[in-house]
């Protein structure tokens, strides 16, 4: 005969005791406390009009950001010419990233971890504290407008190079 079958024994336990308590669902995950608190951001609130965007929309194929003369050709700097351009005393903030130097003059409103934290490489090179940073950014893109010009030895920029000879 096919009868069904009874189960023996006593029903397994499967979640609470219903007793018209509605505080969780025995389907839903046990709590865990092994998550961490997020750690707060860096973030500076920039000011209306600062944004990346407006940075990309004011740094445009045809903008002169470097704080120049309009004919000004790229210049060689030297470590010692890069050292003086802090960005203090009135004085334009300059940094080296890959042997090419940038005024940062006019990028640091936009930055957005704030003025302070870019202003830690002016004057110097910048190239390992960058890559440390955000290795991911593409500054010769994000800061072709602001390119002063080379980063060369004390020796190389004292002497006049082949091209000048010939003017």
């Amino acid at each position: 005969m096919n009868s069904p079958q009874r189960a023996r024994g006593p029903v397994p336990n499967r979640g609470p005791a219903s007793g018209g308590s509605s505080l969780g669902s025995s389907l839903a995950p046990p709590p865990t406390h092994s998550a961490k608190a997020p750690k707060p951001t860096r973030k500076v609130i920039l000011t209306p009009g600062h944004s990346p965007l407006d940075w990309a929309r004011i740094s445009g194929p045809n903008a002169d950001l470097r704080n120049l003369p309009p004919s000004t050709p790229y210049l060689k700097v030297t470590p010692s010419m890069l050292k003086k351009m802090t960005g203090r005393k009135g004085k334009d903030a300059w940094m080296a990233l890959g042997g090419r130097v940038y005024n940062i003059t006019p990028y640091l409103p936009y930055h957005p971890a704030g003025e302070p934290e870019l202003l830690r490489g002016a004057g110097r090179d910048g190239t390992k504290l960058f890559g440390e940073i955000h290795p991911w950014v593409n500054y010769e893109t994000m800061l072709s407008a602001c390119l002063v010009g080379l980063l060369v030895d004390e020796e190389e920029g004292s002497k006049p190079s082949a091209m000048d000879e010939m003017d």
